[in-house]
């Protein structure tokens, strides 16, 4: 049994991860970013454009609002985040786009390719090691929610396996216990777990907030 968050487009903060910093998979589904890919530097990202020019990134998102526009990917085997102002005038042409226009997200990544970046950050160093996700065995759902844990909306009854963000990233972490006869429709994860123990944990990929940086 699955439950799936679903995703709302706001006119103030859109986060848009198939638009905008767009990735590449093979016709397989299959990650076409190369291991061997070079690692990015401050330099070598000089605007929102230069992100968009980059072909094989992955887990692309973006998010704009609050005078900034902040893109999040995957670049070989590194995660990225790189954040540009973004004046006002900027953010109205950008949000006065009819978004069931042709071409509407080609016609916002040429609104914000110019924009200078000036933050650049490696996230992968914020991923935590298998060693610190083995520690959590043991602790309760309420204990990871008291140590800044979060829901991200997905799961498995069957297997008592749900997907939690820690930072910018998401975990897989699948708690000793039973859930039957619950609908997972109706199933609240953060309360159906509060006193179950966690089993193991391992790492997925960004979570929603990845481009989150207040």
């Amino acid at each position: 049994m699955k439950k799936y968050l679903s995703f709302a487009l706001a006119l103030v903060i859109v986060v848009s991860v198939l638009a905008g910093c767009g990735g590449s998979n093979n016709s397989d589904g299959s990650d076409s970013s190369s291991d061997s890919a070079e690692v990015l530097t401050a330099d070598s990202l000089k605007t929102i454009g230069d992100v968009e020019a980059l072909e094989n990134k992955t887990e692309p998102q973006r998010e704009v609002g609050n005078g900034r526009v902040v893109c999040a990917f995957k670049y070989g085997d590194t995660y990225y985040r790189v954040r540009a102002d973004m004046p006002e005038d900027v953010m109205q042409a950008y949000f006065g786009i009819d978004i069931m226009e042709d071409g509407f997200e080609e016609k916002q990544n040429e609104i914000v390719a110019p924009l200078e970046i000036n933050k650049f950050e490696i996230l992968s160093d914020q991923i935590l090691t298998q060693d610190e996700l083995d520690a959590l065995k043991g602790k309760t759902g309420q204990e990871l929610v008291d140590e800044g844990w979060t829901y991200e909306g997905s799961f498995f009854l069957d297997d008592m396996e749900f997907w939690m963000s820690y930072g910018p990233f998401v975990y897989k972490v699948e708690f000793d216990g039973r859930a039957d006869g619950k609908d997972a429709d109706n199933y609240d994860a953060e309360a159906g777990t509060k006193e179950l123990k966690v089993k193991s944990a391992e790492f997925s990929s960004l979570g929603m907030n990845a481009t989150s940086i207040d």
